[in-house]
């Protein structure tokens, strides 16, 4: 059975990195895939046909050093990605690669001064090694330290954004809870382990394989649906905010500023949209609220704006003066979400039978 885990655990990250790799736009982006890859060769290293290939044509611990290091490197690039995801800072990827370089060649170092060694694992053949204490105390504290940066950054703003854009990092957090579980365990059956012994010890009886398929089923299906789940509110986002970007365009004027990349163009567009805004408030009453809801009674908050958008658009259509008591929208707009539902509500939830009669009589 454990064969069959360790497959499942390197294709389960084999495949996140890939996915992710292909969808990566900046060098911020490639921390993740990088991670993920480093962590599927760790995965691949413990499946026993690939073990046993190393050991057999590499010298001796080279097999163990190896995963050890790769799984470090891995977990440093996820932690990185974490951090810069939900606080905006993004350390550059050749500095993270360089940190991870340095910590791999310290364990690489302190092995190999500590040899020579048999294809037997480590945690057998470490008594009498003092250095190995060294190894193993940066090899657990590296990859608890940026486990645990990962899971403070998944839960970091979990209470600032919906469920929809937030189960993935709460999986993800709870795969790097087990992770860390994992590591704990481990350090502590590797002070326990009877020297000479070649079978592990098990601390409270538990496998720590089992912990290593649970930890990677959570965090690939985390964040790979968390990416998910954010393409997919984007691709929402960029649609509702396009209508209402369409709908201030057509009755303001403006738009066609030509950028240099998307993200320029996005910049424009919410420019213009704000511009538009304040540009269709100068024809507003405040009394269009009562207006509107007689019109079209029960009406959502952001269905009553979008109706009294098209007030004061037909009012600046005819050439009206501006309003002499405007009303305050500023409230109503004041960040991104609150105009995507004012653009969904324009393209979904207004209709042109309750338009005319909220029109009517204007």
């Amino acid at each position: 059975m454990s064969p069959v885990l360790d497959l499942l655990a390197t294709a389960l990250f084999a495949t996140a990195a890939t996915w992710t790799a292909l969808r990566a736009r900046t060098g911020t982006d490639a921390a993740l895939p990088l991670g993920l890859a480093f962590v599927a060769v760790a995965s691949a290293l413990r499946v026993p046909a690939v073990a046993e290939l190393l050991k057999t044509h590499a010298p001796g611990g080279t097999h163990e050093v190896a995963k050890h290091v790769a799984l470090v490197a891995g977990c440093l690039f996820v932690g990185v990605w974490a951090y810069s995801t939900t606080t905006g800072h993004a350390p550059r990827t050749r500095h993270v690669a360089l940190a991870a370089g340095l910590v791999g060649g310290a364990m690489v170092a302190l092995a190999v001064a500590s040899g020579p060694w048999t294809t037997l694992d480590l945690d057998a053949q470490s008594s009498g090694r003092p250095l190995m204490w060294v190894y193993r105390a940066l090899y657990y504290g590296a990859f608890v330290a940026a486990t645990a940066t990962f899971a403070v950054s998944c839960v970091r703003t979990r209470s600032r954004r919906p469920v929809r854009l937030r189960w993935g990092m709460d999986v993800a957090a709870a795969g790097a809870v087990v992770a860390m579980a994992w590591a704990v365990l481990s350090f502590v059956a590797a002070l326990l382990h009877e020297p000479g012994s070649a079978e592990p010890y098990l601390v409270l009886g538990v496998r720590t394989r089992y912990l290593v398929l649970a930890a990677s089923v959570l965090l690939t299906v985390g964040i790979v649906g968390q990416l998910a789940s954010s393409a997919a509110f984007a691709r929402e986002r960029r649609r509702d905010l396009g209508h209402l970007h369409a709908f201030v365009v057509a009755t303001v004027g403006g738009g066609g500023l030509p950028g240099s990349s998307a993200a320029v163009d996005e910049y424009h567009r919410t420019i213009e949209i704000f511009d538009g805004l304040a540009a269709l408030a100068l024809h507003s009453r405040r009394d269009d609220v009562d207006h509107v809801r007689v019109a079209v009674p029960g009406s959502p908050r952001e269905v009553i704006l979008a109706y009294q958008l098209q007030l004061a658009a037909a009012r600046r259509a005819r050439g009206d003066a501006p309003s002499v008591d405007p009303d305050d929208w500023s409230d109503l707009l004041a960040d991104d979400d609150a105009l995507r539902r004012l653009g969904r509500a324009l393209r979904d939830r207004t209709s042109s039978e309750e338009t005319a009669r909220v029109l009517a009589g204007v």
